[in-house]
């Protein structure tokens, strides 16, 4: 199936407006390629009608959710209720749509008939606790990571393919001059993403902070300054440790580029398969920097795109190591073996490679 020309309605479970995800790019270049997509914010309270606001080549469309705990009904009325739905923003859009793309497992749970392509796409393992009637109703699956493929597959009655993650076309701008750049001391690090989760590693990033005071540590991403976790408190104390709060991509991206050193750290212990594919790293490796990050199941404990902890591992052995090798990781060579990795895994080339999946039998 050709991606083009297509009436696509993608359910989100992140609205459009604050945070972009990777549902947000795709949106937007499946609409670049001339598709009709319609992005589904999830329903909040002081909806009271229908609304469709045009968002570049995307249209949002916001929706009154009116039948208050349909998820503890009985399937049928769930299968009722979001039919119903889909088939009032089909006629009030401008017709039938091809596909039903979701990303989303808390709203439907489970694909009713007849409203086009079913098409679930699951980002995240955690999120697989719920909508588990999605997965056998759905005419074909794709995760962006292998552990999420595997957990689903045996209750599926379809194709379960494991497509990863891609790359913002934003990030690709100028890409081409990043393989090469003057030596110089490592004075900065960058962490990017979300800062307001209890997956991430806060005790580890006090440690490390602390331990190198002669490093500028910037977390760049949205967070509460309330969080109540008590490393993050700590964290938002020290002198070296500066957070931005949310940035706007063209902001970001030379920000990002211009760090010495790259990191994240997530709670690999108890939370491996939760966070088996961020999608930061592609962003981080299409920089062509040094990244250093917790253990992270996609790319296995042999990886040499990145300095990677050991399962439950601390990061600051993992961070101190990176320190200790960066000359050599930050050689043009290394540089550009981490960005042909993320070139290999554009948006574009993402699609291309969905179109061969949905023209497969």
């Amino acid at each position: 199936m050709e991606l083009r020309g297509k009436r696509i309605l993608l359910f989100s479970p992140e609205p459009w407006e604050g945070l972009h995800m990777s549902k947000h790019h795709l949106a937007q270049a499946l609409a670049a390629r001339g598709n009709a997509v319609f992005f589904l914010d999830p329903p909040k309270p002081g909806n009271t009608r229908f609304q469709l606001d045009r968002k570049g080549d995307v249209q949002r469309v916001s929706y009154k959710h009116w039948l208050r705990g349909v998820n503890r009904m009985p399937g049928w009325m769930n299968r009722w209720y979001y039919k119903r739905l889909i088939m009032d923003l089909a006629r009030r859009t401008g017709g039938p749509f091809d596909i039903i793309w979701c990303f989303d497992t808390s709203r439907m749970q489970s694909f009713p008939r007849g409203v086009g392509l079913r098409l679930l796409h699951l980002a995240d393992y955690d999120i697989l606790y719920i909508g588990k009637g999605l997965i056998p109703t759905a005419d074909i699956i794709f995760t962006t990571g292998q552990v999420v493929a595997d957990a689903v597959a045996p209750k599926a009655n379809c194709r379960v393919i494991n497509i990863g993650h891609a790359l913002d076309s934003r990030w690709i701008n100028g890409i081409d001059a990043l393989a090469n750049r003057a030596k110089r001391p490592v004075r900065n690090a960058v962490f990017m993403g979300q800062l307001a989760i209890t997956y991430n590693d806060w005790d580890g990033f006090v440690q490390v902070v602390r331990s190198h005071p002669e490093l500028a540590f910037t977390f760049i991403g949205p967070y509460d300054p309330a969080f109540p976790d008590p490393a993050f408190r700590i964290l938002r104390t020290l002198p070296n440790a500066t957070f931005t709060g949310l940035m706007a991509k063209d902001d970001l991206i030379p920000l990002v580029r211009g760090a010495d050193l790259l990191f994240f750290g997530f709670r690999s212990a108890i939370r491996a398969k939760e966070r088996a594919n961020p999608h930061k790293i592609l962003e981080y490796l299409s920089t062509g920097n040094v990244i250093v990050g917790s253990y992270t199941m996609e790319y296995g404990p042999a990886t040499d795109l990145f300095v990677m902890a050991p399962e439950g591992g601390e990061l600051l052995a993992a961070f101190d190591e990176a320190l200790r090798h960066h000359a050599r990781l930050d050689e043009p060579e290394q540089r550009s073996r981490r960005i042909a990795y993320a070139l290999e895994r554009t948006m574009d080339r993402l699609i291309a490679r969905i179109e061969v999946e949905l023209s497969n039998p």
